[in-house]
């Protein structure tokens, strides 16, 4: 009782009263965090809705696989992107340009430096300097609309290229594209390839125009048809179309694209903008976003603060897309989600932070993994543009994401098809080796189809996690013997654990095995060093690295390590030395296992040290389609998924005021007046007015509404130390 009146006591004389955020919360979003590729973020400058389909950007021809670098000059705008991922790059598809004079196609000879630019959630605008263009885009859902505002004189035209991808490339099997000038209407179709999904897919263009062109026609690489109403090219043919007007007033352009049809494209378009208001257009974009952003408020600091906390949950909430609507009717019976750039990135912050904000997309999710494995006969870890690909990078994370919907409790699946899913990754997926020895050898081959590295550090654990995934949901769906028998068999990961193996005056380290049995003769720090495999036994990391990965066991991986003692001293050796990289996905929970031993404060210590890597224009290395935002988030209100439980580690906000808006009309509250830059250990805490002693949520705590009073220090003081988190 008298601790629960200290608290009171010290809330009352804490900082000043806080306040609502003054303006919308669309308004605080600023695209141009994290734009370039320099350890910065990768992500898009241009527009989109809440996990939209179509996702309008600016296009330079240097920069990386957001197709922007903010350094050079802008050759146009193309209308599908990804946010923040590394690797080959995809999309950048179908890029229209706007120019004065004798249309010119060649992008290289076509870019125009910038002016006035400017970047928001519901609209991307320049001024293309060379031609004197004023360039606006607002999205909606499947479409977007364009407002192109020409000088005086000159010849007004817009270029569509049909067969580009990021960086100007020319990457098509083949294309095809016809005008109808009578009507203003353009329709394209481009075979994609040299995707980061290796698989070739068909995706769909459709433009409209608020004015009839004076001239038209189509180029097929350097030959120019004028008055052509149709082009067609083969592989690697660029292909693409072009207006002129006579029209000076802004010429609106509106696009839908489809990974279906072009009649589907042409639905599309006239479902989400069926008129020619552009403003209507934007002020519905402000509205959806401002819906959306609301999930979860912050007050009591700078609008810098504001800024950087709702640009980060509006990039938590691009990808994945929703194209229920892109699929046919006579198809379709469930949600339809695209773009898992990867699995392997999300699973860790993005899934767990909708199961708690948004539990209706993440059924929503589940119900659309399950579509695509009745249509395909499997679901992976990597869907991009309505086709699967088996990655690689750790196992089958489908396992996760179903998985970590039953232990945080996420209504509305349906466990016995979801069951289906992991049940055949279980016992059908896994590679060969791994079903009869229990492990990934050296030299086995990587399930990846143009990447046959193996992993057999990481993928073991990968798997051994898959499997504990797996047994939950056989669990729920009822099949108990084959959920004891997953269980077990997560224990896999001691099958790839050397206790010889020595770092550093450690002992104990996951290493790479061979198919004889014997490991592999490895430095434990050698591995990924961010550019380039040193070694094949581990996917971006070390065995430093995945010797902190057994997420599913963690009183097996402290056992492993010698006790909850030793485990200390080594997490902190490991930290301190720099051996871990706590910004990249195999590692996002590595700094809260402190929990795990009963030392909060240390889990507080490097919270904060990451948090600082976030700067005001950048995070620390690709965002990975909401991963890395989603992480951000997580910090910044103050606790952060246990993931495989539906535990949440508790280490403190950053701002006197956080609320959380749950879809079944609660809310969740946590005031900290004491919160500051430098405050970042808890002292006292109380749920519900009764005294918090343990360092962590339960799901069921946040869900069910109520309040979390939290007294912060710039000290450590004795609050949770010793006690430490359920397994």
């Amino acid at each position: 009782m008298k601790t629960a009146l200290f608290i009171a006591l010290a809330l009352l004389v804490a900082a000043p009263a806080y306040a609502a955020a003054p303006k919308p919360l669309y308004t605080y979003v600023d695209p141009m965090v994290g734009v370039g590729n320099d350890n910065q973020g990768d992500t898009v400058p241009g527009p989109a809705l809440p996990h939209g389909s179509i996702h309008p950007s600016p296009e330079t021809l240097t920069g990386s696989n957001a197709g922007y670098d903010p350094k050079a000059e802008l050759s146009g705008f193309a209308q599908l992107h990804t946010q923040g991922s590394g690797g080959i790059t995809t999309y950048g598809t179908f890029l229209v340009s706007p120019q004065v004079g004798d249309p010119e196609f060649d992008e290289a000879k076509h870019t125009s430096p910038k002016a006035d630019e400017h970047a928001a959630a519901d609209l991307y605008a320049v001024t293309l300097s060379r031609y004197n263009i004023k360039a606006e885009v607002t999205p909606a859902h499947y479409a977007a609309m364009y407002r192109f505002t020409f000088p005086e004189t000159g010849q007004p035209d817009i270029i569509v290229d049909i067969t580009r991808k990021i960086l100007g490339v020319t990457a098509s099997d083949n294309a095809e594209v016809t005008l109808d000038p009578a009507t203003g209407r353009l329709i394209g179709r481009v075979k994609a390839k040299g995707y980061w999904n290796p698989a070739a897919f068909d995706i769909w263009f459709v433009a409209e125009l608020n004015v009839k062109p004076t001239a038209w026609g189509v180029f097929k690489g350097t030959d120019k048809q004028t008055g052509a109403t149709h082009g067609t090219s083969g592989p690697d043919e660029r292909l693409g179309a072009w207006w002129s007007f006579a029209a000076k007033q802004p010429v609106l352009m509106k696009v839908a694209v489809s990974l279906t049809s072009a009649e589907r494209a042409q639905f599309l378009l006239d479902h989400d903008i069926p008129g020619w208001d552009f403003d209507a257009v934007r002020t519905n974009a402000q509205a959806q976003w401002n819906a959306e952003l609301s999930r979860i408020e912050i007050s009591g600091v700078p609008d810098a603060d504001l800024r950087r906390f709702y640009t980060a949950l509006y990039h938590t909430a691009i990808q994945p897309r929703e194209r229920t609507l892109d699929q046919a009717d006579s198809e379709l019976h469930a949600p339809y989600w695209d773009d898992y750039y990867t699995l392997w990135d999300t699973y860790r912050t993005e899934f767990p932070l909708l199961s708690l904000i948004a539990p209706k997309e993440y059924a929503a999710n589940v119900a659309s993994i399950v579509h695509t494995f009745d249509k395909f006969g499997y679901a992976d870890t990597a869907f991009i543009g309505g086709r699967n690909y088996h990655v690689g990078q750790g196992g089958d994370e489908v396992d996760n994401i179903i998985g970590e919907g039953v232990v945080r409790g996420v209504d509305g699946i349906d466990w016995q098809q979801a069951y289906r899913v992991t049940h055949f990754n279980a016992f059908e997926r896994r590679r060969p080796r791994y079903l009869i020895d229990g492990y990934f050898a050296v030299g086995d081959l990587s399930p990846e189809s143009n990447n046959q590295r193996a992993k057999s550090g990481s993928s073991t654990v990968g798997y051994a996690l898959n499997d504990y995934f797996a047994a939950k949901v056989a669990g729920k769906a009822g099949h108990t013997d084959e959920a004891a028998a997953l269980m077990k068999r997560s224990e896999n990961w001691k099958k790839v654990w050397s206790k010889d193996a020595q770092s550093d005056g450690f002992s104990g380290f996951i290493i790479p095995k061979y198919a004889d049995g014997h490991f592999q003769d490895l430095d434990p720090k050698t591995g990924w060093d961010g550019k380039t495999y040193n070694n094949v036994g581990f996917y971006e990391g070390t065995a430093w690295v995945y010797s902190y990965d057994m997420l599913h066991d963690i009183p097996g991986m402290i056992a492993a390590m010698g006790g909850p003692d030793r485990f200390r001293d080594r997490l902190q050796h490991a930290l301190s030395s720099g051996l871990i990289d706590i910004t990249n996905e195999p590692s996002f929970t590595t700094p809260w296992l402190f929990h795990n031993v009963g030392r909060p404060d240390l889990s507080a210590f490097w919270a904060d040290a990451i948090f600082r890597k976030f700067t005001a224009d950048a995070y620390p290395g690709d965002e990975d389609n909401g991963a890395m935002s989603s992480h951000y988030v997580f910090n910044r209100i103050g606790f952060f998924p246990k993931l495989g439980s539906d535990l949440y580690y508790l280490h403190g906000p950053r701002q006197p005021l956080t609320v959380i808006h749950l879809e079944n009309g609660k809310s969740f509250e946590i005031v900290a007046k004491t919160a500051g830059p430098d405050a970042i250990y808890i002292q006292k805490a109380a749920l519900n007015g009764k005294p918090l002693t343990a360092a962590f949520l339960h799901q069921a705590d946040i869900v069910n509404g109520g309040k979390l009073e939290l007294v912060m220090g710039k000290k450590p003081g004795t609050w949770g130390i010793g006690q430490a988190v359920p397994q």
